[in-house]
């Protein structure tokens, strides 16, 4: 995980504002280059490729669901977007939203 990334979605799972590298979170919402890629609510967090499956995206993606514990991580095979958990794999559209 970059720097960057373990910076914001830290941030951003406390709820506290912080920039680094075009990602800013308002604590609520993570934006990539302009793009809404994970947002928050009570007792839910969703998150999106926002429509592109760049490394950029995935790794701040996948940086979210190891610091919040999850299993589950994004990866891209032969152009197409998947989601798994170790065993169980799923693809995944690019700009799907996913709940963690």
């Amino acid at each position: 995980m970059r720097q960057e990334t373990q910076k914001i979605m830290s941030a951003f799972l406390r709820g506290e504002k912080a920039s680094a590298q075009r990602t800013h979170t308002d604590g609520y919402s993570v934006w990539l280059h302009g793009n809404l890629i994970a947002e928050r609510g009570k007792s839910k967090t969703w998150f999106t490729l926002a429509g592109w499956p760049t490394v950029t995206t995935r790794d701040r993606v996948n940086g979210l669901l190891e610091l919040s514990g999850s299993v589950y991580r994004v990866f891209q095979k032969n152009g197409t977007q998947f989601l798994t958990n170790g065993t169980d794999v799923r693809e995944r559209g690019d700009s799907e939203w996913v709940s963690v």
